[in-house]
């Protein structure tokens, strides 16, 4: 069995791995994609907290693949089903876990940050998290179940109802994909705000009704230009720019909420006036990664055709090209949404060339 391992900070190459074996409650999975998002990036750069991460690390927490092997007690998936599987292992005992807080269990356990990952070809997940996928989705397309399964976490902890409208900050991957979730929820109006005019106009052909970009026009003017003088009932910040959250309650509307997804780091600091969020009787909702009820509505909008994430897998590579994967996270010329690795015979995106 081959990996993608990160020995240490700077340290990622191809190794030979272990075979695994399932336990009685486990499956055994033939990974056939994986994405990298920006915290792949970051396990390799070594910013992320030794809270969170062990090395040497297998990455690998948004992935797909073909179930190879069951454990005894495992009934609901088969050898030859196409999956999922959730990248936190919750230990159901915990008063989080008990709580139906999955994703706030006491005791940290993730695939790619304390477990081997997807950019392994053979992965060893919980059943629990397993969740199968249609023949119609694409397994570099399945991979995006996983980062929307917290954008949905976010918009359905609002009392967000069709004829809305909303502010999505930041046009990367969860901005994109907030924006797709907000049209399946029936936003009238979808404010996306960037600083890159390619990555804006590709989130117009998602669903963006309109976008502004932020190095040359200023979001609330225009925000409140085109509602009244209002703003938007939801602001969704998707960026982790600390500058980006504080501009989020100049564009919601009063008794609006405030959705916070992006991570900006622990070295940075919010400074806001004390009493701005009591005057404007507004609800923070701060979203930290998703539930297991979260991962199923996702599907069942997918099945309903009210998500189109292949058109978000903007990047292939074979995982012999990893580091051509990691540096076009690094750039992000042109547009950029998905960056994925196929293990076996996968080809390159011809549009990178």
């Amino acid at each position: 069995m081959r990996g993608l391992v990160i020995r240490g900070p700077g340290e990622l190459g191809i190794e030979e791995l272990e075979p695994l074996e399932p336990g009685v409650d486990e499956v055994r999975v033939r990974s056939m994609a994986v994405g990298i998002c920006g915290t792949d990036l970051e396990i390799l750069n070594g910013q992320v907290s030794e809270q969170y991460v062990t090395y040497p690390v297998v990455p690998g927490h948004e992935w797909s693949g073909v179930v190879e092997a069951v454990g005894s007690a495992v009934n609901h998936v088969k050898p030859g089903d196409r999956v999922i599987s959730e990248g936190i292992v919750a230990c159901g005992r915990c008063e989080s876990c008990r709580n139906g807080l999955t994703n706030l269990c006491l005791n940290y356990d993730q695939l790619g940050f304390t477990r081997r990952g997807g950019a392994a070809e053979q992965v060893i997940a919980p059943a629990s998290g397993i969740h199968r996928i249609p023949d119609s989705l694409s397994f570099e397309a399945a991979v995006l179940v996983e980062p929307a399964a917290t954008v949905l976490r976010g918009v359905m902890r609002t009392p967000f109802k069709p004829g809305m409208t909303a502010a999505v900050i930041g046009p990367g991957t969860l901005g994109l994909l907030t924006v797709q979730v907000l049209q399946a929820f029936g936003a009238a109006e979808i404010i996306l705000i960037g600083t890159r005019d390619n990555q804006l106009e590709f989130g117009r052909t998602l669903g963006a009704t309109r976008w502004i970009n932020n190095r040359t026009d200023d979001p609330q003017e225009r925000i409140k230009a085109w509602t009244n003088g209002q703003g938007v009932d939801l602001v969704v910040e998707t960026s982790g720019s600390v500058e980006a959250v504080a501009s989020c309650f100049g564009l919601c509307k009063p008794g609006g909420h405030v959705v916070l997804e992006g991570v900006a780091g622990s070295d940075k600091q919010l400074t806001l006036p004390s009493d701005l969020i009591m005057l404007q009787d507004l609800t923070v909702h701060g979203i930290f990664s998703y539930t297991t009820q979260s991962w199923s509505k996702v599907l069942q909008l997918l099945a309903a055709g009210l998500l189109d994430f292949e058109s978000l897998v903007t990047h292939r590579f074979k995982l012999e090209e990893y580091e051509q994967a990691f540096e076009s996270i690094r750039r992000k010329s042109g547009v950029t949404a998905k960056v994925v690795m196929v293990h076996g015979e996968g080809k390159p995106d011809e549009r990178l060339a």
